[in-house]
C-alpha cells in the first residue's frame, strides 16, 4: 500500500476543524486509490490497556479502503505487514510514535500535518497536568524533528513554529484547508441585503481564551448600531455572554452540520473571529463561500486569503476601535455589503476539497520520487 493515514477519524459531522480535514482529505483520496486509516482507542473510560496494546477493529469503510481502530502494537504490526512508502500522520495524536519507530527499521516518508502548535497551546491556553505536557512535548518534538515533510495552515503559523523548533524550510509545505461545498451552493441562494441591524455571526467556543470572546464582548459593549449576534457553540448563555448594551441581541445555537449550518448563514452579514491564536479557522472560508464577509483577527491564518475591503476585514487583536468602525462601516453600506460579499464567495474556487486534495496528492507524489 503506498499511504496509510493515521489520526483521529469521526463517523459523525459534527466536526472539529482537524477532524473535518482528516476526514474530507480521506475520503476524496480513497475515490481513486486504495488507502487504510488507522486511530486508536481514545477513550480510556471505555476501553482497556489490551484495547489499547493489542486491539483492532473496523470502524468503516470508505470507497473500498478501511478505516481501523488499533492499539500501539497492531499498529506497528500493521505498518510491518503492508510497507507503506508514505505514512500521512494527519492529526496530531501520541500513539502515532509507532510510526516513527518503524520508521527507523524501514524506509517510509512520514508526512505531518499541523493543526496547531501543541506546545505553545498547552503553555498559553490549556489546563493540562505535568504528565501529559511532558508527553505532548515529547510526541510533537518527535514528530516535528523526525517527519520528512511538515504540513502548515499559514505563513503566521510558520514563523510562531520558528520560536520553538528550528526546521529546515526544504521540509515545510503550505496547504489550505478546504470547504464543503454545501456553503458555496448556501452562497449561491443568498438574497440582497435589507437588514436594519447587522446580522453576525461568531462561531467558537466562547469558554477558550483564545478565541477572543471577552475581546469581541468589549468591543460591542460600546458600540451604537442595532446588532444581532448569532453565538455558534452552546444553545444557552452563561454569565460572562451576556452584554450590557441594549443594542446588542443574542442569540444562542448549538452546533450544527455542514448542511445545517450552510443554511443557516444564508441570511447573515458579518463573520467575526476575533482570536489571538487561530493558525487557519475553517469557519471563516466556509462563512466566506456562503456570502458571509469575514471580519477577522490579523492573527487568524485564514486571514491571508483576504484583501482588505475587496472580500472581507482584517484588523489586530485587541484593536476594538478598528473592529467598531469596520461594523460602523458595513452596517451603513449596503451597497459596500453586497460587493465585499459577492467576492468573498470566490473563495470556494480556490480553496474547495478537490483541488485541496490534488495539492496533497502532488506532495505525495514528490515524496515517492527523492
Amino acid at each position: 500500500m503506498d499511504l496509510i493515514y493515521i489520526g483521529r477519524y469521526c463517523k459523525d459531522e459534527i466536526l472539529k476543524g482537524p477532524e473535518k480535514v482528516a476526514k474530507r482529505i480521506f475520503n476524496n483520496y480513497t475515490v481513486n486509490h486504495k488507502s487504510l486509516f488507522i486511530e486508536y482507542y481514545f477513550d480510556g473510560k471505555k476501553y482497556g490497556i489490551l484495547k489499547k496494546l493489542f486491539g483492532k477493529e473496523t470502524v468503516e469503510t470508505i470507497n473500498g479502503s478501511d478505516v481501523c481502530r488499533m492499539g500501539i502494537f497492531s499498529l506497528f504490526f500493521a505498518l510491518f505487514k503492508l510497507k507503506p512508502k508514505i505514512i500521512h500522520l494527519i492529526t496530531f495524536e501520541r500513539f502515532a510514535f509507532a510510526a516513527y519507530f518503524y520508521k527507523m527499521f524501514f524506509k517510509t516518508k512520514i508526512i505531518y500535518s499541523l493543526h496547531g502548535l501543541i506546545v505553545h497551546e498547552n503553555k498559553f491556553f490549556r489546563k493540562v497536568n505535568r504528565f501529559f505536557n511532558l508527553k505532548d512535548k515529547i510526541a510533537e518534538r518527535i514528530f516535528v524533528k523526525y517527519s520528512n515533510a511538515l504540513i502548515l495552515l499559514s505563513g503566521n503559523f510558520g514563523k510562531l513554529l520558528e520560536n520553538y523548533y528550528t526546521v529546515n524550510d526544504s521540509r515545510i509545505r503550505y496547504i489550505k484547508n478546504g470547504i464543503d461545498p454545501e456553503f458555496a451552493e448556501a452562497g449561491k441562494l443568498r438574497k440582497p441585503c435589507k437588514n436594519n441591524q447587522l446580522k453576525i455571526v461568531y462561531i467558537a467556543d466562547t469558554d477558550r481564551k483564545e478565541k477572543g470572546f471577552s475581546f469581541l464582548k468589549d468591543a460591542l459593549e460600546t458600540i451604537n448600531i442595532d446588532i444581532e449576534l448569532y453565538i455558534i457553540d452552546k444553545s444557552e448563555p452563561v454569565q460572562n455572554e451576556l452584554f450590557i448594551n441594549k443594542r446588542i441581541k443574542t442569540f444562542y445555537v448549538g452546533k450544527m452540520k455542514p448542511d445545517e449550518l450552510a443554511g443557516y448563514l444564508t441570511d447573515k452579514d458579518v463573520f467575526i473571529s476575533s482570536g489571538s491564536y487561530e493558525p487557519f479557522s475553517i469557519t471563516t472560508v466556509e462563512c466566506m463561500a456562503a456570502g458571509v464577509i469575514p471580519v477577522v483577527t490579523k492573527e487568524t491564518g485564514a486571514s491571508e486569503s483576504i484583501e482588505q475591503g475587496r472580500n472581507g476585514f482584517v484588523f489586530d487583536y485587541g484593536d476594538c476601535g478598528k473592529l467598531k468602525s469596520i461594523l460602523i462601516e458595513l452596517n451603513n453600506d449596503n451597497e459596500l455589503k453586497e460587493n465585499v460579499s459577492a467576492r468573498a464567495k470566490y473563495i470556494y474556487n480556490i480553496l474547495n476539497w478537490d483541488k485541496i486534495t490534488g495539492d496533497y496528492i502532488n506532495i505525495y507524489k514528490s515524496l515517492q520520487q527523492k
